[in-house]
């Protein structure tokens, strides 16, 4: 497996050679075979206890799940790395994927969507690969050979997709054409890339081997580097924050971050999660509210940035034995999606309903108790008794609030929903 580590790069003609690229520089092939598609359940809904947690375990080909991206047809999708296939996973947990084996010259670790609405990948080799919805596989080798860094891949302002070599940054067109731009002297064998598009329309990098972070004015490819002011910091992924400044992450023992302002003032915090090690290198993302996300493999957790406070909130998913959280991503359904090294998905409800509390205790019929709810972007909920003769239930003295009266003993469940399909069951107990 090639991931986290560094290459050994196979030239150009080659690469051509052993896989066949045709003169105007593409590898293409057939759509590719379709695993079967496999329903898990519960929807992306909260379920039972308003749980801030759903987990998905997809019946993938490997189990080892790398780079994220909200796809245009409001699916998520995701690198099942080990056997390079390019998975699709709906809100109901339906999983189909695709494969890229034929192509694939490393391992699968970096991915974005493109302004043609395909999926663009680094694999850690001297090409890009690109699938669509449909899977249909091509691969564009890079003039160079320059080999892709692990973290690096972003659409630009200029509606091409940037991406971070070992010794250039790339950009490639929708109809496959790539260009480099050499990094300045000094800079090289950029391991940990990562690339997103700042507020300014420029396109932003992490040199992580020379502790640096880079802009790219994308019509013209000059670059200027902007040196991290702390020398155990090894920048890796990058991300747009609602403060309007790029945020990155370090490769450090201890937490830290940093974010650079829009004309290249750098400032790091001791904050967020730990990084110690390349084979713990996760991925970032811009959450649904718009602020960067991580997640954190050391301790098993997600992180949200507050750009604001600058201060994190730290998420743990429910992972299964031995599985780390390895990359992020926003999902059609405002929650935030977590793939796994292990073969779990977790999904964060980002938005839970609450209800207080969520268990009545009754000591004769006749009496009265009262349920709350709260829920931001929500004005009205329903209620339903799983059986009458032991309790009911009418609104309250709000439209967040519901009566329940014991009727008899026994137990039941009252069941409080809203709109979208959330739901938080109330045990009820009449002695």
């Amino acid at each position: 497996m090639l991931r986290r580590s560094f290459l050994s790069l196979l030239p150009v003609a080659l690469a051509c050679a052993l896989t066949g690229c045709s003169l105007s520089g593409e590898q293409t092939r057939p759509d590719a075979p379709a695993y079967a598609t496999h329903h898990a359940a519960p929807v992306v809904r909260q379920k039972g206890k308003g749980a801030q947690w759903i987990q998905f375990t997809p019946h993938t080909v490997g189990a080892l799940y790398s780079a994220m991206a909200l796809g245009p047809d409001g699916n998520v999708w995701f690198i099942d790395e080990d056997a390079d296939r390019l998975a699709r996973i709906s809100t109901s947990g339906a999983i189909k994927e695709f494969s890229f084996e034929s192509v694939a010259g490393g391992s699968g670790v970096s991915m974005t969507v493109g302004a043609d609405k395909d999926f663009y990948i680094g694999d850690e080799s001297s090409s890009i690969i690109r699938v669509s919805v449909k899977g249909q596989v091509q691969a564009f080798p890079i003039p160079s050979g320059d080999g892709t860094s692990i973290d690096g891949m972003a659409l630009g302002s200029d509606g091409n997709v940037w991406f971070a070599e070992f010794n250039h940054i790339g950009k490639i067109t929708p109809s496959g054409k790539i260009t480099e731009f050499a990094y300045p002297p000094g800079y090289s064998t950029n391991q940990y890339g990562g690339v997103t598009t700042g507020s300014d329309g420029n396109i932003w990098f992490a040199e992580s081997s020379n502790n640096a972070i880079g802009r790219v004015v994308p019509s013209t490819g000059k670059i200027t580097m902007f040196p991290i002011p702390v020398s155990s910091c090894t920048p890796a992924p990058v991300v747009l924050g609602n403060d309007k400044n790029v945020w990155f992450v370090c490769l450090s023992d201890g937490p830290l971050l940093g974010n650079i302002t829009p004309k290249g003032k750098v400032a790091t915090f001791a904050i967020g999660g730990a990084f110690s090690s390349n084979e713990t290198e996760q991925f970032c993302a811009r959450g649904p509210d718009g602020e960067p996300w991580c997640a954190s493999g050391n301790d098993g957790t997600v992180f949200r940035i507050d750009t604001t406070s600058h201060t994190v909130t730290t998420f743990t998913p429910p992972l299964g034995s031995g599985a780390r959280p390895d990359a992020v991503a926003p999902g059609s359904d405002g929650n935030l999606w977590v793939d796994s090294v292990g073969g779990d998905l977790d999904v964060l409800v980002t938005n839970p309903m609450t209800v207080t509390p969520t268990k009545l205790s009754f000591s004769s019929p006749g009496q009265k108790k009262t349920v709350s709810v709260s829920e931001a972007g929500a004005s009205s909920w329903r209620a339903k008794s799983s059986n009458t003769a032991v309790a009911t239930v009418v609104q309250g003295g709000s439209d967040a609030s519901f009566d329940v009266t014991s009727v008899g003993k026994g137990r039941c469940k009252i069941t409080i929903s809203d709109s979208v399909g959330n739901s938080v069951a109330v045990g009820v107990t009449v002695k």
